[in-house]
């Protein structure tokens, strides 16, 4: 029981720091650069995005599961942490190639105020540091596997808030663009920490010659066939939509609505990071008792029905205070877009419960069947709806969107659950 408390007190702790920071560089951009900053600040999350789920939800996944036991220095080990660290370097340098291949539609928001060599420098510093970065979510994962939860928050930590820090300090002198790549910096460095702490702890193999057998890939492989759906059908839909909404409108308008996204992004990382750790891991426990996980799955799925909506009914009174505590009035204009985006945050929260159970139950097909379906859906209503209804619309696609998630999700339980 004590251990349960004491990982729960820094999983919440982790949670916490990422929360608040967050929350504290959203309105330093709001400060410095308005909507603007706002708009092109997610646009740039949602590059490294791009660049880290499919490792960091694929092959770290994976990672945990066979890294959890065993000796450092064992052959076991260092054959999936290298296969891990290929993986990893590989899916990196996949996505780079495919930005700078072009990088008119994926960098040009972020370069077309630059000369031609600062634009290079740009790039090249860009591809180091997100390379990095994605290595250390790597070691993060490892230290998770291991249960160095206190380490694992001290590199959290100082990802994060040494981002924070150089906004800050940057006090709105420089360029969007060149924030942005110090941001990068400062959490690129924890790398460095990271290593070290796994160095310290003797996580690190030994540099020896090992031969890594093809069903070490396999093991891995699975995992990242899984995140890839994600990448492709939520990462690039969003940056899709996004860059569609600021051709379609201007970065005034966009970051409007990109403000009430990152309100919804804050709160509902808290509620899926409280769904990680306490309901998932017993989902998973239960998964070959089905009478269990049945009236588990029943009773969680109303359990969590009154709380959110009680949750999101305080944000959407608030919505005024809450634009004005994280942005500034410059993004009061916005509360109009609560309406819809939280109905849709209310069916996508409520359905992860349910969603969880095609993950738990390992149906990758249908798991990737549904993604596709829902980003196609998504980008049909946007086309539709952003027309008449101007920014509304995009919120309205949302909320249809994941209406449509919660009865695929109801539909899959009493087909597989219900008896």
């Amino acid at each position: 029981m004590l251990r349960l408390l004491k990982s729960s007190f820094w999983s919440f702790l982790s949670v916490l720091i990422r929360a608040v920071s967050s929350i504290a560089i959203n309105k330093l951009f709001a400060i410095y650069y308005g909507p603007n900053g706002i708009t092109l600040y997610a646009h740039f999350q949602n590059l490294l995005a791009i660049i880290t789920t499919v490792p960091d939800g694929g092959t770290n996944i994976g990672l945990i599961k066979f890294l959890a036991k065993g000796s450092a220095a064992s052959r076991n080990y260092r054959r999936y942490f290298w296969a891990g660290a290929i993986f990893n370097i590989l899916c990196a340098v996949a996505v780079l190639s495919m930005f700078f291949s072009f990088p008119g539609y994926y960098l040009e928001a972020f370069t077309a105020n630059l000369g031609v060599g600062e634009v290079w420098i740009w790039i090249i510093l860009f591809g180091i540091g997100s390379t990095l970065l994605t290595l250390n979510l790597m070691l993060l994962a490892i230290l998770l596997a291991r249960q160095q939860l206190k380490w694992h928050v001290l590199s959290v930590a100082f990802m994060t808030l040494s981002a924070m820090v150089v906004v800050f300090l940057s006090q709105g002198r420089l360029q969007v663009s060149q924030v942005l790549l110090w941001v990068l910096g400062a959490q690129s460095l924890a790398f460095f920490l990271t290593l070290g702490i796994l160095y310290v702890k003797r996580l690190l193999p030994p540099l020896k010659k090992v031969s890594i057998p093809r069903s070490i890939y396999k093991d891995l492989w699975k995992y990242i066939l899984m995140a890839l759906s994600a990448v492709v059908c939520l990462r690039l839909t969003d940056f899709f939509i996004r860059d569609y909404v600021i051709a379609r409108f201007d970065l005034y308008q966009t970051g409007l609505w990109q403000a009430v996204v990152k309100v919804s992004e804050n709160y509902s990382t808290v509620y899926t990071a409280v769904i990680g750790m306490l309901v998932y891991p017993r989902m998973a426990a239960m998964v070959n008792e089905e009478d269990a996980l049945r009236k588990f799955v029943r009773s969680t799925f109303y359990l969590v029905l009154p709380g959110l909506l009680l949750a999101l009914l305080v944000v959407y009174l608030l919505r005024e205070w809450v634009l004005l505590l994280l942005f500034n009035q410059d993004f009061v204009k916005a509360e109009y877009l609560f309406d819809y985006q939280l109905l849709g945050d209310f069916f996508r929260m409520w359905s992860i419960v349910l969603t969880n159970l095609i993950v738990v139950r390992a149906h990758v097909k249908l798991y990737i069947g549904w993604q596709v379906a829902s980003a196609i859906l998504y980008i049909a209503l946007v086309s539709i709806l952003i027309e008449p209804f101007g920014l509304e619309g995009i919120t309205m696609a949302h909320a249809l969107r994941y209406v449509a998630t919660l009865g695929f999700a109801m539909l899959y339980y009493n087909k597989y659950i219900r008896p």
